[in-house]
């Protein structure tokens, strides 16, 4: 029990302590010591002073300084006696006499009182008025400012300076301090600031920077002054000007003279990318989301992390050869971390990202590399980096793409003495997506700028870190892998060819076929303005079999570590091969592979054929073996069999993994002649899509009711499934966790989405599962105005 009495003096008592007055209650529990000024309390053993918990301390009487007692005061015992009301006043009330301030002295500098971007005026004329934070201009142009100070502004007498501080110790001699006196007209080709209007107390002002200036971000400090004396406004974040690459001004190493290009390769925020192999060609949307809220900070931070000194950050060549070692994690605990291995219970399924916007936002707030990533995820953040800071960049897709260790500049794959293959640290992915960046390549002679290939994806160190580019695709496609970066690593990408070797009996390996037209197909990207593929396999090489495709082949080899490679082999074969599959495969059904052979002899042959299939991850990892057959074929002269292998989804479906891919090996023995052929093929077995029902037109402003779709097309049911939803400028990405989709029952998700910005929007939704993977729908919609 508490003493009420005691408590009630202990209350009179805190309200007098100013006047000094010490009281100490008779609490049972506890006891209070209270001192003037403030209140010094021993709280109770075991108490909390701020919530009111019993919570376990070390200490019972632990002092604390507090600024009101920690009990709360009881509510008044007895009548409460009303307060006494002033009676009105009679007749009229003067109004209180208005007091106005002194003018402002005239002999002192201006202040400033306000500095103002005009956001309305710089945007369009920036190309940056999808930037919704921040003080974005593109350097090489001229933009505008207001300033309001505190008195009316002579100009005759008031000298104005405008200062921009570029990091953390800006010096004038590594032109991160630069001070422009505000003069009458603006400086072509470097910093200047000129008065475009004096009103009053404001002043508009035009800045104009060289277009190699610094990228990033820029403090700005206004500098007045009079009659010898000075006044310097303080620096504050809301006026710092952010200045980016400019590939709309002519003397920018970035220009593109192409505005539909610019609009796709820098503008727009939607993509695509295509996956699967060259005969079956799969695309899944991308949100890259460049101008969503916190993705520009995030990317001016990577520009921060990347070391690079400052004139170096105006550099492109510079900055896209940095940003590709900083999307991933393998070397600067960067953005995203790889992981092939299927087991990604750590974090979100490569499968399940819809774009870059929730990654580079979870690496912003969490500074730690985000769980996990492929191919198409590193390139797609990468794209998104690129563009964010004025980089027209693109995604590329190469199907069939070379994996070469040892620089040979060929895929040697390797076979045993049972016909079965033998690893290899070679390797051919069904398909790799990296990036391509417009820029001019001053480092090189003429003629090697337009797009060079830049990659993050950690495959190969250059430099002794994961980095790769910029690399100009002019000299892949001629063979000149001698010019800087990592020529001769892309060009065996496009353009290696594969040795096949089988194992002798005495343990070491026998050439059996020397394979050219394997590697680099349908390269691929997105077509300007439309959501459609567009090869661009000719800019990477000349069409296979020519003489320049040889002599490209030849003259980059000479450069490998293997120069004699083409030696001439000659060999007589007189059965030829070729392996084909079902043109289109869902998951779910039978999958059938035919080896065609045909005898273009004068004499019958016999013939061993050896085929195994395994699942395979896209990067040609071996998963499962999925099923073997060998079967022995005579073949009369002139004449044509075939061996066909079946296997059916009991057998595969347990074991494929993600991406859904089969590959298939053939060894066949020609016994007369003794030929030997080896060959494979990549099947990809495809998925249903995601249907998304949305208004077909929505209002910035206003709530659209949107559904997502899926009906399960298997006779298993489906677990872990999570659908993904997003859409730039129309929601921020969201994961929704679905549970379980019995066999061939529909799961419906509805969302509610309130448009933030006008125009063409493209909503993008991805689903996961144990058994599937790679399911995707996306739906565009039109956003007006309110």
């Amino acid at each position: 029990m508490i003493d009420v009495q005691a408590w009630q003096v202990w209350q009179d008592d805190l309200q007098q302590n100013n006047r000094g007055h010490l009281a100490r209650p008779n609490l049972s529990h506890s006891s209070a010591h209270l001192q003037t000024g403030r209140t010094m309390a021993y709280r109770p053993r075991g108490f909390a002073f701020d919530t009111g918990r019993r919570v376990r301390r070390p200490y019972a009487n632990f002092p604390m300084i507090i600024e009101r007692p920690w009990w709360p005061p009881l509510p008044p015992v007895g009548p409460v006696e009303p307060p006494i009301v002033p009676p009105p006043p009679v007749g009229p009330v003067e109004p209180p006499p208005i007091v106005t301030p002194p003018p402002k002295p005239t002999d002192r500098p201006l202040t400033l009182g306000n500095f103002i971007f005009h956001v309305n005026e710089n945007g369009p004329a920036h190309h940056a008025e999808e930037f919704l934070e921040n003080n974005v201009v593109r350097r090489g142009q001229p933009f505008s400012v207001g300033l309001l100070f505190d008195r009316k502004v002579d100009l005759e007498k008031d000298k104005l300076l405008i200062e921009f501080q570029y990091g953390n110790n800006p010096l004038p001699s590594k032109g991160t301090l630069l001070r422009l006196p505000v003069g009458d007209a603006l400086k072509d080709g470097e910093w200047s600031a000129a008065v475009v209007k004096a009103d009053g107390q404001n002043v508009k002002v035009g800045i104009t920077s060289p277009a190699n200036a610094i990228v990033g971000r820029y403090h700005v400090v206004v500098e007045t002054e009079l009659a010898g004396e000075r006044s310097r406004s303080r620096k504050i974040d809301i006026r710092n000007v952010v200045v980016l690459f400019n590939p709309w001004c002519k003397d920018d190493l970035t220009y593109l003279d192409d505005n539909t290009k610019l609009e796709e390769y820098v503008l727009n925020e939607y993509g695509c990318q295509f996956y699967g192999n060259y005969y079956r060609i799969g695309k899944r949307g991308w949100n890259f989301g460049q101008f969503e809220p916190g993705i520009p900070d995030v990317v001016l931070l990577l520009l921060e992390k990347s070391g690079l000194g400052p004139q170096s950050r105006g550099s492109a060549v510079s900055v896209s050869r940095a940003m590709s070692k900083l999307v991933n994690s393998a070397d600067e605990n960067g953005v995203l971390e790889g992981n092939w291995s299927g087991d990604y219970s750590w974090g979100t399924p490569p499968t399940g990202w819809n774009g870059s916007v929730d990654i580079l936002r979870q690496w912003g707030t969490e500074r730690r590399p985000v769980r996990y990533g492929q191919c198409w995820v590193f390139s797609g953040v990468l794209t998104t980096v690129l563009r964010c800071l004025g980089i027209p960049a693109r995604s590329i897709t190469n199907f069939q793409s070379a994996h070469d260790t040892d620089v040979s500049m060929t895929i040697d794959n390797y076979f045993n003495k049972l016909g079965y293959p033998v690893d290899s640290e070679d390797s051919v992915w069904n398909f790799h997506v990296w990036n391509e960046a417009w820029m001019a390549r001053p480092d090189l002679p003429p003629g090697y700028g337009g797009w060079q290939v830049v990659d993050s994806t950690p495959q190969e160190t250059s430099e002794g870190v994961f980095q790769c580019g910029p690399c100009p695709v002019v000299a892949v496609k001629n063979g000149q892998v001698y010019l800087p970066y990592d020529t001769k690593f892309v060009f065996a990408e496009v353009n290696a060819d594969k040795v096949y070797w089988k194992e002798t009996e005495w343990g070491y390996y026998d050439y059996l076929r020397h394979e050219k037209r394997s590697i680099g197909f349908s390269i691929s990207t997105k077509q300007v303005g439309l959501n459609v593929r567009e090869d661009v396999t000719e800019n990477y090489k000349h069409q296979e079999g020519t003489d320049q495709e040889r002599a490209a082949v030849r003259a980059a080899v000479e450069h490998g570590s293997t120069p004699w490679t083409y030696e001439s082999i000659i060999t007589h074969e007189d059965v030829e091969f070729s392996i084909s599959a079902d043109e289109e495969v869902y998951v779910g059904q039978d999958v059938n592979v035919t080896l065609t052979i045909k005898n273009t002899g004068s004499e019958s042959r016999h013939v061993t054929a050896h085929l195994t299939a395994y699942a395979t991850y896209y990067t040609g990892v071996l998963g499962a073996e999925l099923g073997e057959l060998e079967q022995d074929v005579t073949i009369a002269a002139g004449g044509e069999d075939s061996v066909k292998m079946t296997f059916t989804p009991r057998e595969y479906l347990d074991k494929l993994v993600e991406q859904a891919m089969v590959k298939v090996f053939v060894l066949a023995h020609v016994d007369t002649t003794k030929q030997v052929w080896a060959g494979q093929d990549d099947i990809r077995l495809l998925s249903p899509d995601l249907v998304i029902t949305a208004p077909s037109e929505m209002t910035v402003g206003q709530q659209s009711v949107v559904r997502v779709e899926f009906t399960n097309p298997l006779d298993v049911k489906l677990t872990q499934a999570v659908f993904r939803i997003e859409g730039p400028g129309l929601q921020r990405p969201k994961a929704i966790y679905y549970g379980t989709i019995m066999p061939g029952k529909q799961a419906t998700v509805t969302e509610f989405m309130t448009p933030m910005r006008a125009g063409k929007k493209t909503i993008v939704a991805s689903l996961t599962s144990n058994k599937l993977q790679q399911v995707t729908g996306e739906k565009e919609v039109e956003v007006k105005r309110a």
